[in-house]
């Protein structure tokens, strides 16, 4: 916990500066849209899109405010401060043992409602893209229970590579 208290300047600072604010109702009738394409595969170019952000915002963490690690278990926690800030969701947990992350409240299952399948594949991609860069190492990140689909929450697969 002394690494993350050691960044959080840092990383409020970078939130702060480098973020964009969007209202919200126009996030989930955008993501509404945009989902009802998913049949032609729009939804893995906002997967790729999303996971090409996460990369960015690791990036820019590292090299412009100098907030780094080695440790997945701290990079996710910066993720969840991320995650938890950017109101896309209420809930942001995880399991180093299982290798998952747990999301409660999240805007995409808002946006779409009940589904068959997972509908956050862009999240799932941000923390791909965010994991692989902050840490310099590949990860695979894939949605394998969705809130969409009658769960109690969503839960993340993370997977090194």
């Amino acid at each position: 916990m002394g690494y993350l208290k050691d960044n959080i300047r840092a990383l409020a600072e970078a939130i702060e500066r480098e973020s964009v604010l969007i209202h919200r109702d126009a996030l989930i009738d955008g993501y509404r849209e945009i989902h009802k394409l998913s049949k032609l595969g729009v939804d893995k170019i906002i997967k790729k899109a999303a996971e090409y952000g996460g990369k960015k915002g690791a990036r820019t963490l590292r090299d412009r405010y100098g907030v780094f690690t080695d440790r997945l278990d701290e990079a996710l926690e910066l993720l969840t401060i991320i995650a938890e800030s950017s109101r896309l969701i209420d809930l942001f947990e995880y399991d180093m043992d299982e290798m998952e992350v747990y999301v409660e409240g999240s805007i995409l299952v808002e946006a779409v409602g009940e589904n068959p399948k997972p509908v956050c594949k862009p999240m799932a991609g941000f923390f791909k893209g965010f994991l692989s860069a902050f840490l310099d190492r590949k990860f695979d990140v894939e949605e394998v229970a969705c809130a969409a689909q009658g769960y109690e929450r969503c839960t993340f697969k993370i997977k090194q590579k």
